[in-house]
């Protein structure tokens, strides 16, 4: 599947997301990137040298995410597999739980729960049809730590192993595999060096593993779960963390 084989990538112009980027040009594939309406135009953040094409769109409108899948398919011919990567640059601090408003939840879930159901959901029908497909989606571990200010994003990574889980299950027997891949701590995005010395020491003896992980860790593991050797791996939730989870 992976030579010539199409993925689309979202969020693939930074951090982890680019690195899978790279990592799956290199085995083969042929790298759709989806990206926020503007967000290469400023010059600060450039499209990843291995795109073969990029895809602007808000993952929150489903008429968007239907788009981006058509414009994929007719650019490429098919899609493979997409990889729905749910990661923000840099350390997430949220609002406590009693103060997060209703537009505030809304626009959350939104983005972060609905949109990438919006997603999988258009990329399916063109996985069904060809009889193959693999889609990845990447949570972060804060998401489901229990941690203070992090409600919203538990609820969303919560819901997103949900529907991975219940969605492998409907499609195991014709040929697409659906998985999750918890994303710990990276030191890409952040840098230790501009946070208080105290608080970078904290950030890193959280992990069990007494280090940040590498972008590349997460990235290998999404790219093996897109390869033909993981056609028997599907409903599964496999964290690459250093222990930060448990």
């Amino acid at each position: 599947m992976s030579d010539g084989a199409v993925a689309l990538v979202t969020n693939g112009g930074y951090g982890v997301g680019r690195e899978i980027v790279r990592l799956l040009d290199a085995a083969g594939w042929r790298v759709a990137v989806g990206a926020r309406p503007g967000e290469f135009d400023n010059g600060r953040l450039k499209p990843p040298a291995e795109a073969a094409t990029i895809h602007h769109g808000l993952i929150s409108s489903a008429t968007d995410c239907n788009r981006v899948i058509n414009e994929v398919v007719d650019q490429h011919g098919r899609v493979d597999a997409v990889v729905c990567n749910t990661l923000r640059a840099g350390l997430s601090f949220e609002t406590p739980l009693e103060r997060i408003g209703a537009t505030e939840w809304d626009r959350h879930m939104a983005g972060y729960l609905s949109g990438p159901f919006y997603l999988v959901r258009a990329a399916l029908q063109s996985m069904l049809a060809q009889g193959q497909g693999r889609i990845v989606l990447v949570v972060p571990v804060e998401g489901g730590r229990g941690s203070v200010g992090q409600a919203s994003m538990g609820v969303s990574s919560t819901g997103l192993v949900t529907l991975a889980r219940r969605m492998a299950r409907e499609v195991a027997g014709r040929g697409v595999t659906v998985n999750t891949v918890v994303a710990g701590i990276v030191d890409e995005g952040f840098s230790l060096d501009d946070m208080p010395s105290d608080l970078a020491a904290q950030v890193t003896s959280s992990v069990p593993a007494g280090r940040l992980g590498q972008r590349s860790e997460v990235a290998d593991l999404v790219r093996y779960l897109c390869a033909p050797e993981a056609g028997y791996i599907t409903g599964q939730v496999i964290a690459v963390d250093g222990g930060f989870g448990t």
